[in-house]
């Protein structure tokens, strides 16, 4: 019991000498440590989720601007189908050239 006593007297003298601001700060820092930590990344989660919304409000912009070039680019498309489908017409029937065009028979000619 005289050496538990003997370490009491010890750590008392001690915290006379040194003062009680070093333990009353680790206290603090035990005791309110977590408390700021969690309030300082509550705040930076705060922002990233605002970003996060602001992400997602830049994508609906970006694919209602897409959504009207894509209809735009659907008339486009019809109309090169539909000359595309021209051109093939007049190579296949050979109007072009004088030497190898199609003779068109009239039932006149036929006969």
């Amino acid at each position: 019991m005289s050496d538990a006593i003997s370490a009491i007297n010890a750590v008392c003298s001690l915290i006379d000498k040194v003062g009680t601001w070093p333990i009353g700060i680790t206290l603090i820092i035990i005791l309110l440590g977590p408390w700021i930590y969690s309030v300082i990344m509550m705040r930076v989660m705060e922002t990233r989720f605002e970003r996060v919304i602001e992400m997602y409000k830049n994508n609906v912009k970006l694919v209602e601007a897409y959504e009207e070039m894509s209809s735009g680019m659907q008339e486009i498309l019809v109309m090169n189908t539909s000359k595309w489908t021209e051109t093939l017409e007049a190579i296949r029937t050979n109007q072009f050239c004088p030497a190898h065009r199609t003779v068109k028979k009239k039932m006149e000619d036929v006969a």
